[in-house]
């Protein structure tokens, strides 16, 4: 049996009372944590989809430690199925600040579905002229996004394959962290 309190209406179920009383302290808390976490899953998928919205292609490998040898050729492989969209391409590079020069040279070859392939030179700043290293980070590592093609069409469907080799006459070029390759949707559609 509940305990009962006794006043001048008559008895009142106080463990009703309790819940009561709980339910409304606790109800703008309750309140407050609903909407916090309807934020946060929100804000939380909003900028997980914005941040990938026109990404084709994202990948990144990383270097040995010791550094990038001149014979390690880094192999980026991606089957494209839009041949009509408008993309722009990038090579990624995250470099420490260990890194003995301002720029890095690199043999990028793109072999097509055909069999054809391109090879070409990319010469790629990372710091200026001042001796500032350029793109985004803090501390020791710095990443740069760098143009390589914009406003381009893949001419075929199929598999593509990128490879990209250090050119800069050193058989081990320390302070390069990875280096990637990226396709994304241009702007200009």
């Amino acid at each position: 049996m509940l305990p009962t309190r006794m006043t001048l209406k008559g008895s009142i179920n106080t463990q009703y009372l309790m819940d009561f009383s709980f339910m409304y302290l606790n109800a703008p808390i309750n309140m407050r944590m609903q909407r916090l976490i309807f934020f946060a899953i929100i804000t939380l998928a909003l900028s997980f989809f914005s941040c990938n919205r026109g990404v084709i292609y994202h990948e990144y490998a990383s270097i040995d430690d010791a550094g990038w040898h001149k014979d390690s050729i880094y192999h980026f492989e991606m089957l494209i199925e839009d041949s009509l969209s408008i993309n722009d391409f990038f090579i990624n590079i995250r470099n420490n600040t260990d890194y003995p020069y301002s720029n890095l040279y690199l043999f990028v070859t793109t072999e097509f579905p055909n069999g054809h392939s391109t090879r070409d030179t990319i010469e790629c700043i990372l710091a200026g002229k001042d001796g500032r290293w350029l793109g985004s980070g803090s501390g020791r590592i710095r990443e740069n996004k760098i143009m390589l093609q914009k406003s381009l069409r893949f001419p075929l469907k199929g598999m593509y394959d990128i490879f990209l080799e250090q050119a800069m006459r050193k058989t081990v070029l320390p302070g390069i962290e990875d280096i990637g390759f990226s396709v994304e949707l241009s702007e200009n559609q």
